[in-house]
């Protein structure tokens, strides 16, 4: 259809128009506005493009064809070429209904033609309008047509997170799960080659006929192959814990997009919530107990959360059994019973249970430990005893710091130390003392600290791998089975770890899918503590494994950093310690994933001590597998001031 410019514009644009034709008119047909005399043919655009067309779909674009001279221009022709001598998909581009082959332009008016583009194929398409007039300075004038890849793009939720579930039984196996869905939201089919879970066995998955689909039963095992543009399918996944720690896996999706020919998603379950974890919660059982004596049992509160705090608010004996069980009076964590015990992430609280028999009767009862932890709220555990008029044995703990002679009860040292106890000294009144359980009911969090040879042995060792508290109990039991029931002062042994060092920089790590994270197979992941004129992983100015001390500073030791442990297997730690810091510099600290040896992502937990206080911990930096580094704080001197950095990077960053 023919339209004059004073129609659609009115008299202000069309002026407007005629001085830019004129402007336009002088350059050398470098515009779109050609010819000064007669008819004046311009085009509204300097190319058609089509952009985002899916397969199968149709998109239009519109072309105006316009005379701005002053004399009738008369088009002869206009014709729509596509070039199809290297494109299999056929003729794509197609002419509107208002297409015309030739037309008649008077001074100021234009005609509208619409294209139409459908594609056939992922291959971009070229074409061209070509028009052919009167105008005597560009008697053909070429538009080219073209448009951009088709290409498969898929999109689904990146991250699906699961929180606290109890371990799993075979009556709750796939009862927790999640729906998300897959979709391609390209223009081109998605094809789907394999979907698979990597990194952890605590997930599953299946395909549901629709994303409200809450059974199960009528899922499929088969994922689509092929998604059109804007198609999608949902997936089912399923948490089956099999204890109560974080688990994490990757759920792999293997296609044909180019951009993510495999797309992860991160999946994470056991994650953020609290998560308590009682030393002894199938069954407390007390075996026999001395009829008139308080025969006592330390319980000990995990917070097997990474993250989040657990906040115990009650502990109660709901069966007394008769009146024989009781909690000890002033044994209850800090808080209770007039508001809530708080129990940090990876840390511990305890309380005594005191059995106390009248008679040689057995006796059962309950313990009621109530808390934020969502899969265990109230956690209810029986209590089993018998009474016996056997007099229990006495426990007598006693440690000495290795090379020492003199055995205590209280011992302060530092971190990395062999601490040495004995138990033989207890004793039994009416028989003799049979066998030796030593138990650890406080450890610094991330501990993973064990007895040498064996807590059964009379007198183990220990190794303090961590700055903080240790409390260890003894308990015996004499020739007939009875265990002791003297008071906790005798048979406790309380250890303070504290660093000596200026600086004392700490690092343990926790990775999920390694099931013994003390044994000789597990993850290496270094510390590293660098100083301002070294690049990181060089030595002599970054202390590392490979570069454990260095003369920095002045001549000689006073000032030299040294790294004391290197752990290539477990959770660490690994520690550096730095006297007599130069005044004036900053240190920076950084953590690299050496080695995942087929574990997958660990989460490193790092703590600085400042002249024996910590001043800093950061928990839990999620390191996605072998060569990730962490660039992690810095420390100034002799500020004392720690300045958090937190980036990660693949590899070690450059200076």
């Amino acid at each position: 259809m023919k339209y004059t410019l004073f129609e659609k514009f009115g008299t202000a644009a069309l002026v407007a128009i005629i001085a830019l034709s004129a402007a336009c008119g002088s350059d050398e047909g470098d515009g779109s506005l050609k010819g000064v005399e007669g008819g004046l043919i311009s085009a509204d655009r300097s190319e058609v493009t089509f952009s985002d067309v899916a397969l199968g779909g149709t998109s239009e674009q519109g072309l105006r064809i316009s005379n701005l001279g002053t004399g009738n221009l008369n088009i002869r022709s206009i014709r729509l070429i596509e070039d199809t001598d290297s494109d299999e998909g056929g003729v794509e581009f197609q002419r509107g209904e208002d297409w015309v082959s030739t037309a008649n332009l008077e001074p100021n008016e234009f005609i509208d033609l619409t294209i139409f583009y459908s594609p056939l194929d992922q291959n971009p398409d070229e074409g061209k309008v070509v028009i052919e007039s009167n105008d005597p300075s560009t008697p053909t004038l070429t538009i080219p047509v073209n448009t951009a890849d088709l290409e498969p793009n898929i999109f689904s939720r990146e991250n699906i997170i699961f929180q606290r579930v109890p371990p799993i039984t075979e009556e709750t196996r796939n009862k927790f799960f999640q729906i998300s869905e897959v979709q391609n939201i390209g223009q081109a089919p998605l094809t789907i080659t394999d979907v698979v879970i990597t990194g952890g066995d605590d997930f599953a998955i299946s395909y549901p006929t629709s994303a409200d689909s809450q059974d199960p039963s009528t899922d499929s095992d088969s994922h689509p192959t092929t998604l059109g543009p804007d198609e999608n399918f949902p997936i089912r996944v399923y948490f089956n814990p099999q204890d109560n720690l974080p688990s994490t896996a990757d759920l792999i999706f293997f296609t044909n997009d180019p951009d993510t020919p495999q797309y992860t998603v991160k999946l994470q379950g056991n994650s953020g919530a609290p998560c308590i974890k009682l030393s002894q919660e199938d069954e407390i059982n007390f075996g026999e107990g001395g009829i008139g004596f308080a025969n006592n049992k330390t319980i000990t509160i995990e917070n097997c959360s990474p993250t989040s705090d657990l906040e115990v608010s009650s502990i109660s004996i709901t069966d007394d059994g008769g009146g024989v069980y009781s909690i000890k009076d002033g044994s209850l964590p800090p808080g209770l019973p007039d508001a809530n015990a708080i129990v940090p992430p990876d840390n511990t609280r305890t309380f005594v249970l005191t059995y106390t028999p009248t008679d040689e009767s057995t006796s059962t009862g309950e313990l009621t430990v109530e808390s934020n932890d969502p899969a265990k709220a109230t956690l209810r555990v029986p209590i089993l005893g018998k009474g016996t008029n056997n007099v229990c044995p006495n426990a007598v703990a006693e440690a000495r710091l290795e090379g020492s002679s003199r055995y205590q009860q209280q011992i302060s040292t530092i971190p990395l130390k062999n601490i040495e106890f004995r138990g033989t000294n207890s004793v039994d009144q009416n028989g003799s003392v049979a066998n030796y359980e030593w138990t650890i009911v406080q450890r610094p969090a991330n501990s993973t600290a064990q007895f040498d040879p064996a807590p059964t042995h009379p007198e183990p060792k220990l190794f303090l791998d961590l700055a903080g508290v240790y409390v260890i109990e003894l308990t015996v039991y004499d020739d007939q089975g009875l265990a002791s029931c003297n008071d906790d002062e005798t048979r406790q042994i309380t250890i303070r770890a504290t660093p000596d060092e200026d600086i004392h920089v700490q690092l343990v790590w926790d990775t999920p899918t390694d099931p013994d994270d003390t044994d000789t197979n597990g993850t290496d992941v270094d510390i590293h503590y660098l100083h301002p004129n070294g690049t990181w992983n060089n030595a002599p100015y970054d202390i590392f494994w490979r570069n454990a001390t260095a003369d920095w500073g002045t001549s000689g030791g006073a000032d030299d950093p040294s790294l004391d442990i290197d752990d290539t297997d477990g959770a660490g730690p690994e520690n550096v310690n730095h006297n007599n810091p130069q005044s004036g510099l900053s240190y920076a600290i950084g953590v690299y994933y050496y080695n995942d040896f087929g574990f997958g992502p660990s989460y490193a937990t790092l703590r600085i001590y400042i002249e024996g206080v910590q001043k800093y911990e950061y928990r839990d930096q999620y390191l996605a597998g072998k060569g990730v580094f962490w660039y992690a704080a810095t420390i100034s001197w002799p500020s004392k001031n720690i300045f958090a950095v937190n980036e990660t990077t693949p590899g070690f960053p450059t200076q």
